[in-house]
């Protein structure tokens, strides 16, 4: 296919601004990307103490109201009457909060949280669907210093007991339950708590659904009775100030360690990437409204769809749901209805829509009112981004912008950004200001060479990186900056190659790593999940492109034994629920298969590319 022309004039960084952050060494941008997105209540001493490296410690001695940094500092100006939240339940409810009544929502819940005993410091674990609550606990905890966790809510039981026992939380907000999944989270939660060898001192519960749930006396509260009685929701005194390292938040990830672990993400750090790269790459303004795709729970939620827009003053649009093909209606109704004009989403998503939007049921549907389109999570190929410029709206083009970035990352560190390529767009990356790339081999020495495969390293630290994960220092230190002796490498985990323009083209993770609509789904970790199962001995996972779904996950099993076709039937229920209950619904191939043996190659090694080819087959593509 020809390189399509995709004209883009950016509205709010120039391409000479750009440029001129470009030239800058990364103390230097840093330094001015904090005095111009962050209020600082006492100036800090130093840019970066490298002094206990790899333990980073960035803007030394400053300190911070994050309150003013976020949401107070729109109270003054014209944007307090301004809508910052719109909201859609997956049962039609709506609510649109403007950034008055969010700061009011917030500084009740923050009252009452610091009139319940939450300390600053103290681990609040937020598990919850995508609600209006949800982002006002996760503003409320970072005014009073509190560090939120939020955790899926399609995890087990078991899965969210582990990491209350990691995390040792104290306080647990969740919902009675949500109208997108059967399971009722109040029980998970219950269960959960449970299994954990020590006691939280309040579970906080979000009236949702109106689901009968069990109440414990005493630790249980209903939210809003909460934030409603006056003898909770007035009267504490709130510190709102913060050092510049003192923790905000926590994530759990498991893409490079064999047990999940919460990354640590700082104060100043991660709010001044999240505003310069939610300004630079959506390039918004104040009459854009903004939809980020990806749940709360993901670092993409909370950098793209929380933090970034609504510290800039942006309009947020917020589905309680997913995207998929079967309620793709729901994608172009949410554009046209709220006027949506920038999106941060994924190539399964997109692709979903793609698929549906070919067939006849939906193909006099457009886009018009999107301007740009942020994607990320998973390789972006030809057919989409041509129909994505090409197809989606009636009218004109619109810019897919590449943009790659980590939990651990706390946001962007390259993508195409919009207008400053040149008038021809591609979905080559190519690092942000501030970031310096390259590409080692597995001793760490540099791959000059274009085309030659190599494992993406940071060569210098940047504020917005994880700056330990919690408990484990040995691990953090391991893991992202010993992989490479005698160099100060951070590695990624991720494989690219460069290009004889200065860009990179990723070319997937050393430790593979699917991502979809809802999150990330690791092979390795559902196949050891499986093979956990009494009645499996061997397990393949492997993945193909599906031109409905974007990606289908496949599980090849060899059982110990074969009896017949009710003990087979059997046995692909019990390794279903088996999956769900340790890892959970997200953890869950599209399809599993039994069969009596598994390919391989001469040295014993499971064939996966033929398992490819098999599982296309078998699918008809």
């Amino acid at each position: 296919m020809p390189e399509p022309v995709c004209h883009y004039d950016r509205k709010i960084i120039s391409v000479e601004e750009y440029e001129d952050l470009l030239a800058l060494e990364t103390n230097e941008l840093v330094a001015t990307l904090a005095q111009k997105y962050l209020q600082w209540e006492n100036p800090y001493q130093k840019v970066l103490d490298s002094s206990n490296a790899p333990f980073y410690r960035w803007f030394n001695g400053g300190k911070l109201d994050i309150w003013q940094n976020t949401i107070g500092k729109h109270l003054r100006t014209t944007r307090r009457n301004k809508a910052a939240l719109m909201w859609i339940g997956v049962d039609g409810r709506e609510r649109v909060y403007t950034y008055h009544m969010l700061a009011y929502e917030v500084e009740r819940l923050a009252m009452a949280l610091l009139n319940l005993g939450v300390q600053k410091g103290d681990n609040v674990l937020i598990f919850t669907p995508n609600l209006p609550e949800t982002i006002v606990t996760m503003l409320a905890c970072a005014q009073i210093g509190a560090v939120h966790i939020i955790y899926h809510i399609a995890h087990s039981s078991e899965s969210l007991a582990e990491r209350l026992q990691d995390c040792k939380a104290k306080y647990v907000i969740t919902a009675d339950s949500c109208p997108q999944t059967a399971h009722i989270l109040k029980e998970k939660v219950n269960d959960a708590l449970d299994r954990i060898d020590y006691k939280i001192k309040h579970c906080i519960v979000i009236e949702r659904t109106g689901e009968r749930v069990h109440m414990q006396p005493h630790r249980d509260l209903w939210y809003q009775d909460l934030v409603t009685d006056e003898n909770f929701s007035k009267g504490a005194k709130v510190d709102t100030v913060r050092a510049a390292n003192d923790p905000l938040f926590m994530l759990y990830t498991s893409s490079k360690t064999k047990t999940p672990k919460a990354v640590v993400h700082n104060a100043a750090g991660f709010l001044m990437w999240a505003q310069f790269t939610t300004e630079l790459l959506f390039d918004m303004d104040d009459r854009d409204i903004f939809w980020c795709t990806a749940d709360l729970a993901w670092i993409t939620g909370h950098t793209y769809g929380i933090y970034g827009p609504l510290s800039l003053g942006s309009t947020v649009f917020i589905y309680e749901g997913s995207i998929t093909y079967e309620n793709t209606a729901l994608f172009f109704d949410f554009l046209d209805r709220f006027h949506i004009t920038r999106m941060f989403s994924n190539p399964a998503l997109l692709r979903s829509v793609m698929r549906a939007k070919n067939s006849r049921r939906y193909e006099a549907k457009s886009a018009n009112s999107l301007r740009l389109i942020g994607c990320g999570g998973g390789e972006i190929k030809a057919d989409l981004y041509h129909w994505v410029l090409h197809t989606l709206p009636k009218e004109g083009k619109i810019p897919l912008i590449n943009i790659w970035g980590q939990t651990e990352s706390g946001g962007g560190l390259m993508a195409n950004v919009p207008g400053t390529v040149g008038s021809k767009q591609n979905t080559r990356l190519r690092p942000l200001p501030g970031v310096k790339c390259r590409l080692v081999t597995k001793k760490g020495e540099t791959i000059d060479a274009c085309d030659e495969p190599g494992f993406m390293v940071l060569t210098s630290p940047l504020p917005s990186i994880c700056s330990d994960l919690y408990g484990d220092t040995k691990t953090y230190r391991s893991i992202y900056w010993d992989k490479f002796k005698e160099k100060q490498y951070y590695s990624t985990g991720d494989e690219a190659i460069a290009v004889q323009d200065g860009s990179y083209i990723l070319t997937g993770r050393s430790d593979i790593a699917l991502s979809i609509g809802a999150g990330n789904r690791k092979i390795d970790e559902v196949e050891a999940t499986i093979l956990n199962h009494d009645r499996v001995k061997e397990c393949a996972v492997v993945f193909i492109d599906h031109p409905t779904y974007g990606y289908m996950l496949l599980a090849f099993c060899v059982l110990h034994s074969y009896k017949d076709e009710s003990h087979n039937a059997d046995s692909l229920q019990a390794i279903k629920e088996h999956i769900i209950e340790e890892s959970g619904e997200l953890a869950l191939p599209d399809a599993i298969r039994l069969t009596k043996f598994l390919p391989k190659t001469p040295d014993n090694v499971i064939n996966r590319p033929l398992l490819k080819e098999i599982s296309l087959q078998m699918e008809g593509l």
